[in-house]
């Protein structure tokens, strides 16, 4: 992946290591082992991120909603919060938060 803030963008030079050459693409995921990883695109702009976050987000709700549905103790449902819906939308946020845009962020707000 190539960032460059160039306007225009000229295309850029083949990158060969060890012979062979470097496929050059316009984003990534970024996977960790264990974690839920980080959506990364060459212009660094994190809509991606932002969109799979709140997917992954709301696939979580899901759950603390139906735990709420059995009359779990206030307790338990915020542990249950921090732990799995809170700590899946904060990953990472010391390398993209920065760098939100004020639409991203609004919407990420919204789950706290």
């Amino acid at each position: 992946m190539v960032v460059d803030f160039r306007r225009p963008r000229p295309h850029p030079e083949p990158v060969i290591i060890k012979g062979d050459c470097v496929e050059v693409v316009g984003g990534t995921h970024l996977q960790i082992p264990g974690s839920a990883g980080v959506q990364l695109d060459d212009k660094l702009d994190w809509t991606a991120n932002t969109d799979a976050l709140c997917r992954k987000g709301q696939s979580r709700l899901y759950f603390l909603r139906r735990l709420a549905s059995f009359n779990i103790c206030k307790k338990l449902l915020q542990i249950f919060y921090q732990s799995v819906v809170a700590s899946a939308l904060l990953y990472a946020v010391v390398c993209w938060g920065g760098s939100l845009k004020k639409k991203d962020a609004a919407r990420l707000d919204s789950w706290n």
